[in-house]
């Protein structure tokens, strides 16, 4: 249990959670090391996929293409030959091409496969809609798991940590039941589950010590947000010195674009040192450069947020205030209910 709490602190920290994706699939890479967890993880592909991943295979991380592509996991047989390659995702977004690079490869060097992209259960709904797009120039039809019409013995699918999770919970052996543990902790936390209750404004401005954490708000927060729409990836940028607020200038947000009138005015939520005589580091945002930009900040100075605003840069930036001695959960809730007050007088329907 010692171990798992270091680990779970750890997933809380800035320079701990920029890596989180290579640490779940590097982590996962070494429980596929137990022979029971490499069979209960077939066992699972195989009920999905209707595809079969022998036992007689070596796991590997991070090995490359001739192409400089690098598939987080890929699983090969004893000549070398690949017959699944794995993309672990957290919160980022499928780089372009990566995925066609990686059936490419399958095709080229076997003939045949299995490509699996696996996600937290909250993006399979968004990551299924995008694999179409995602794979090409693969043709991919319906809703997944797919065979592409052009490569019909391949196969794409997406799956979740979650289910991973629950495979590997059958095998009932030490010390692998307690690094499974370790990791299943250090993902909830990754993902931003499991977070600690905030206590005081001290912590709160000391927010950059547990970075991560704040990012995985704001992914959250904007997920919600987004409601139909596509969800954006998320990005940093380097602010004015106007609207720094202090000697870090970076702010790593999620834009989300919602319609109103003709338009898809956008908004971003995100990350940031607050400005002077505030608090939080969460701030939502309207680009001065947004479609109908003027009729949303006439709309939010004429509402009972007028006093909540700032004008800074051209842009106006309202801040989303840290509730204190609440979970995970109850800080989205919160984060998002003030968010939606905003959204709700920005984007009234136009008369």
């Amino acid at each position: 249990m010692r171990r798992r709490r270091l680990l779970s602190h750890l997933a809380q920290f800035g320079s701990f959670s920029k890596q989180g994706e290579l640490l779940c699939t590097q982590g996962l890479t070494y429980l596929l090391e137990d022979p029971d967890a490499r069979a209960a993880f077939g066992a699972y592909i195989s009920r999905l996929t209707g595809r079969k991943v022998g036992a007689d295979v070596t796991w590997r991380a991070e090995m490359g293409q001739k192409d400089h592509g690098r598939p987080d996991l890929e699983v090969c047989t004893a000549d070398g030959k690949p017959v699944a390659k794995i993309e672990g995702k957290l919160g980022a977004a499928l780089g372009e091409g990566q995925l066609a690079s990686y059936l490419l490869d399958l095709k080229n060097r076997s003939g045949s496969g299995l490509l699996l992209v696996l996600v937290p259960h909250h993006r399979i709904e968004e990551m299924t809609t995008l694999m179409p797009s995602a794979c090409h120039p693969f043709v991919l039809n319906g809703n997944g798991p797919w065979q592409p019409v052009d490569a019909p013995d391949l196969s794409v699918a997406v799956i979740c940590w979650e289910d991973v999770f629950e495979a590997m919970d059958t095998v009932c052996s030490e010390p692998f039941t307690s690094d499974l543990a370790q990791l299943k902790a250090m993902y909830r936390v990754l993902i931003g589950y499991d977070i600690a209750p905030i206590t005081s404004d001290a912590e709160i401005l000391a927010w950059r010590e547990k970075e991560g954490v704040y990012v995985n708000l704001v992914d959250w927060v904007t997920r919600r947000l987004t409601q139909d729409q596509q969800v954006l990836p998320m990005g940093s940028e380097k602010l004015l010195p106007i609207e720094s607020g202090s000697d870090r200038n970076d702010y790593q947000r999620r834009y989300v674009c919602l319609p109103l009138g003709d338009n898809k005015p956008c908004f971003s939520v995100g990350a940031r040192d607050p400005f002077k005589g505030y608090v939080t580091p969460i701030w939502l945002r309207f680009h001065y450069e947004t479609p109908k930009f003027s009729v949303i900040r006439d709309r939010l100075v004429a509402s009972e947020l007028s006093q909540r605003l700032l004008e800074s840069g051209g842009h106006i930036w309202i801040p989303l205030d840290i509730p204190k001695r609440v979970n995970g959960e109850g800080l989205v809730d919160s984060l998002f209910a003030q968010a939606e007050k905003a959204i709700q007088v920005a984007y009234r329907p136009l008369t």
